[in-house]
């Protein structure tokens, strides 16, 4: 009878054990710039191109641009860099005409999403 009780006892842990298996966090996409630092200088026309990398464990959805101070973004990339876990960017920003952060939101497909700011100064 002892047997029959450890066995059983043995089941449940290793039962419990695997249905309680921790489901993994939602992914966050990361982003590099060709910049080392999180910021650059527009040239005299006021323009400024922002490049660089997205890497995402999930693929992306959406990548859009906000200029500070304003609520609506300003470039929602949600075709050239849909559906992928790796994508080089470059936007053209114009307009620039004095120093201005550039809020750059990337959304992946499970739900992740990175916020980063980058500063283009005039």
């Amino acid at each position: 009878m002892k047997i029959k009780s450890l066995l059983f006892l043995l089941f449940t842990v290793i039962i419990t054990t695997i249905s309680c298996k921790k489901d993994s966090p939602a992914s966050i996409p990361t982003v590099t710039f060709a910049t080392t630092a999180l910021e650059g200088t527009a040239n005299a026309s006021g323009e400024f191109e922002l490049k660089g990398h997205i890497s995402s464990a999930t693929r992306l959805d959406q990548v859009t641009l906000t200029k500070d101070g304003q609520s609506a973004a300003f470039l929602v990339d949600n075709t050239t860099a849909k559906n992928k876990n790796e994508y080089d960017f470059s936007y053209l920003i114009t307009g620039i005409t004095a120093n201005i952060f550039i809020t750059m939101s990337i959304t992946d497909q499970s739900g992740g999403n990175k916020t980063v700011k980058y500063l283009i100064k005039k």
